[in-house]
């Protein structure tokens, strides 16, 4: 924009990275929950804290090269500015998830917290295997939320496939076993409740 615009290109510059917030976390929401979702306005690292120990982390690096031709500005192509935005959001989207994901893989790798689907005869037996090495959560009303599996798109039919040619025993094991691990969700987050004053259940 001309110089003259310099305040209106400001307010453009700024709705427009509001936009692409809101879309980028509108996709990152179909992996973790937005009330999960947070925004550090200054600092480059944090401390975990875990009942093993305490670990400094900091932010990666993550951006996108993208261009518009000239031709496209000076004609108003209105359809080529958001295909570009879009571009924009799908690739850092993108690289945000790649991320998270080798964040939580190198994290499972360091305690050993890991399952070789090598080491088993099916997909189904390394499944459960998975299944006894995760724990349960508590959401905010007090109701134990199931873990989330995320595999390739190659790997999801073949997954299905191995679990849904079980018999009833390998089912009834999956069952108990998500039983067992609901039950110790809730017992600790009664006695993570039951650290607070005023705070008796």
């Amino acid at each position: 924009m001309p110089f003259s615009y310099k305040t209106e290109s400001k307010e453009f510059g700024k709705a427009l990275l509001e936009m692409a917030i809101r879309a980028h976390r509108e996709q990152i929401s179909q992996y973790v929950s937005k009330d999960n979702m947070h925004s550090f306005q200054h600092g480059r690292s944090w401390l975990t804290v875990r009942e093993d120990g305490t670990e400094e982390s900091s932010f990666k690096e993550a951006g996108v090269e993208l261009s518009i031709g000239y031709e496209d500005l000076i004609k108003n192509d209105i359809n080529q500015f958001f295909q570009f935005l879009n571009t924009f959001i799908e690739g850092f989207t993108s690289q945000t998830m790649q991320g998270m994901f080798q964040t939580i893989s190198e994290s499972c790798e360091k305690i050993g917290n890991t399952v070789d689907q090598k080491e088993y005869v099916s997909q189904a037996e390394a499944f459960l295997e998975m299944l006894k090495k995760v724990e349960f959560s508590v959401n905010e009303n007090g109701q134990v939320e199931l873990p989330q599996i995320h595999v390739g798109t190659d790997a999801a039919e073949p997954l299905m496939q191995s679990l849904e040619a079980q018999d009833e025993e390998f089912h009834a094991e999956v069952e108990r076993i998500k039983q067992e691990k609901s039950e110790a969700a809730l017992l600790k987050e009664k006695e993570r409740l039951n650290r607070y004053k005023g705070i008796d259940i």
